[in-house]
C-alpha cells in the first residue's frame, strides 16, 4: 500500500475535517483530549500506516500527558476561526468546519478512509473517559 505524505499542519486540519463529521463538538478535559490525540499520534507510528506525517516538529510529553505543539496548533485553529473554545482550558472545543469544508479537505487527502478510523481513534478515547469523569 502506499502512503499519503503530508505535513504535521495538513494532518492536523484531516483530523479535524474528520472528527467534525462524527461530531461538531470535542468535549473532554484537557489531559483527556491530549490523551486522545497522543492515541491517534501512536496510530502514524505504526510499521504499516497509511498516512507518512512528518512529526518532527510534533511533541508528546509523557510524564505531563501534553503536546506543545498540539495546544498551539488548537490556538493558531482557533485564531484562524476553525474552532472555538473558551479559554484557557478548552473542555468544549467547536470545530467550524461546514461539511462541505470538511468533505473538500478530506477528499484532498486520499486519505479518507484512514482519517475517519483516526477521527474514531480519537472520540473513542474521549467517550471512554467521559464515565470516569462523570465520577469523579
Amino acid at each position: 500500500m502506499v502512503s499519503v505524505k503530508l505535513t504535521a499542519e495538513e494532518f492536523f486540519h484531516g483530523l479535524l475535517a474528520a472528527i467534525s463529521l462524527q461530531t461538531g463538538v470535542i468535549v473532554g478535559e484537557p489531559t483527556e483530549v491530549h490523551r486522545a490525540f497522543y492515541r491517534v499520534l501512536k496510530e502514524l507510528l505504526k510499521k504499516d500506516a497509511v498516512l507518512d506525517v512528518d512529526l518532527f516538529e510534533v511533541d508528546y510529553d509523557p510524564l505531563y500527558g501534553q503536546s506543545g505543539w498540539f495546544d498551539r496548533a488548537l490556538t493558531t485553529a482557533q485564531r484562524d476561526a476553525v474552532l472555538g473554545f473558551a479559554n484557557p482550558s478548552y473542555n468544549k472545543i467547536t470545530i467550524k468546519y461546514t461539511k462541505g469544508e470538511s468533505e473538500d479537505i478530506l477528499n484532498s487527502t486520499d486519505a479518507r478512509s484512514e482519517f475517519q478510523r483516526l477521527a474514531g481513534v480519537f472520540t473513542g478515547s474521549l467517550s471512554a473517559a467521559a464515565p470516569r469523569r462523570g465520577s469523579l
